[in-house]
């Protein structure tokens, strides 16, 4: 058997095996099958099988290739902590078929720690659960695991993009089949080639930069797990070098699509975001939408697999979306006293601007913790608040800023804008950038702004009580900006911006 092809239904003896409880110690087993794997599910244990199959992408149908790639599971999952525990065979000895131990290996199988599903991303999305701090902590994790992940010079050339295209129309083609939305396909594919064209020399240029590694592969929400406060990404691609060796962006396209595809832009616009922070890498913001468009074709595809042709139009028609127009680049500058709500007005303004992912987000107090190499929520001494420090915020700001709106994104500059400096510099970026111009003054009794400042929870700010009176005698709506009273509930401060500026909300691509 080791060195002989066999199939799906010869390996049903290990699956009854593995179904027993019996071989558990009685324990019930719960089996979950997906595309490539058969899973039980046992005790505290979850063992996962590759099925025999042989597709364009994979081939498990010798013992040996099943073994190897159990082998490299472990591997490209090491970040998952210990949720993964080995790899062990199924042996016959004595006739009889055993987990581990002397004998012929007959099966192998991953080994691994059960966790509770109602912990993963995906179902706590669908009821609700899933928060902006969970969002955060999320897109830190991604981050940490590109800047990890090695470097893969071999793929993510303009020719490998343009396979991944044809590759995503051609098999959407043939799993669509007489499905209605499969006459839109060929008109999809001439729009990704076209947005790849378009981008040539910037998917040279990420190459060039090291832009492409050997990423998860298939970060969608259902692949993360909630291990204490930590989202733990698992699962991620071991069949396939080519498919985990991309850009970082359209590794992170898949959460982003996920997201957004489930109803929920504003947390999406978080975990962009937040990644973007950790990166600064807003140069690959022109390649989003054909990537969010390259995952929603994808998940089309995998649908139409399925027979749910419900699901795949609406997955089609997100990636048909995610391709339509160009971003409507501007700056809008957000000032006001701390704990004046200028962070939350962001953050509830930012996913209904631009394309799909919302506003680029740039907040004076997470760029000063980067650049102090420290998390966002850090407390920092009062030496990083000095003048050279901040001229330094101030700097980083506009030069993200400026590639973000050169990448055709709107941007939100989060600051309290006392300093005339500040002001004129976002001002004077926006002429130069020629781009439209909006400030918004948040307009809050020094009384109310104490109030909020003192009952804040773990956050990027660092402004006491102390510094709210000092900001005081500065605060005053410029001249030009539009002043909003800011002590009402954050939707009824939203309402005042939807009512004075129209043309912020809903500016789609």
């Amino acid at each position: 058997m080791a060195q002989t092809g066999v199939t799906e239904a010869e390996q049903q003896p290990v699956i009854d095996f593995l179904a027993d409880p019996a071989t558990h110690g009685g324990a019930a087993v719960e089996r979950v099958d997906t595309h490539i794997s058969r899973i039980f599910l046992a005790g505290d244990r979850a063992w996962k099988m590759k099925r025999a199959l042989r597709t364009n992408y994979l081939d498990f149908t010798t013992l040996a290739n099943r073994e190897q790639s159990c082998r490299r599971e472990m591997e490209v999952n090491a970040a998952a902590g210990d949720i993964y525990l080995g790899v062990v065979p199924v042996v016959r000895r004595e006739g009889a078929l055993h987990l581990g131990g002397a004998g012929e290996p007959v099966e192998w199988l991953v080994e691994m720690r059960r966790f509770d599903r109602e912990r993963e991303l995906a179902r706590l999305c669908d009821r609700g659960g899933l928060t902006r701090d969970i969002a955060e902590r999320l897109a830190d994790e991604i981050a940490q695991m590109h800047r990890a992940a090695p470097v893969t010079p071999g793929f993510g050339d303009d020719a490998d993009l343009d396979g991944r295209i044809e590759q995503i129309a051609g098999a959407l083609r043939q799993a669509a089949g007489g499905m209605a939305f499969a006459e839109g396909i060929e008109g999809w594919r001439a729009a990704a080639h076209r947005a790849r064209i378009a981008h040539r020399d910037l998917v040279a240029h990420r190459h060039r930069a090291g832009r492409i590694r050997r990423c998860h592969g298939d970060l969608h929400l259902g692949n993360v797990v909630m291990i204490g406060d930590r989202p733990v990404p698992f699962d991620a691609i071991e069949f396939n070098e080519a498919i985990a060796s991309i850009d970082v962006l359209y590794d992170l396209a898949l959460t982003l699509s996920d997201l957004l595809m489930r109803g929920h832009p504003d947390l999406a616009n978080v975990v962009l975001n937040r990644y973007l922070g950790a990166t600064r890498d807003y140069g690959g913001l022109p390649l989003m939408p054909l990537f969010l468009s390259m995952r929603g074709a994808v998940r089309a595809m995998t649908a139409a697999s399925r027979g749910a042709e419900a699901e795949a139009a609406h997955d089609f028609a997100f990636a048909q979306d995610a391709l339509r127009g160009e971003g409507a680049p501007r700056l809008i500058a957000i000032g006001g006293l701390s704990g004046s709500g200028k962070s939350s007005v962001a953050r509830g303004l930012a996913p209904r601007m631009g394309p799909l992912t919302g506003a680029v987000v740039l907040r004076s107090d997470v760029v000063r913790k980067r650049l102090a190499g420290v998390a966002p929520e850090t407390h920092l001494p009062a030496k990083a608040y000095s003048a050279p420090v901040s001229r330094r915020v101030l700097v980083r700001m506009a030069r993200d800023a400026r590639v973000a709106l050169r990448a055709g994104w709107p941007v939100i500059l989060d600051a309290t804008f006392l300093d005339p400096q500040w002001r004129a510099c976002a001002e004077n970026l926006a002429a130069r950038e020629r781009v439209p111009f909006d400030g918004i003054w948040l307009d809050l009794p020094v009384a109310a702004a104490i109030d909020r400042v003192d009952h804040r929870g773990a956050d990027a700010s660092d402004a006491t009580a102390e510094v709210v009176r000092s900001q005081s005698a500065q605060a005053q709506c410029p001249p030009g900006w539009q002043a909003i009273a800011a002590a009402a509930p954050l939707p009824r401060v939203l309402d005042q911006l939807r009512e004075r500026l129209p043309r912020l909300f809903d500016q789609r691509c």
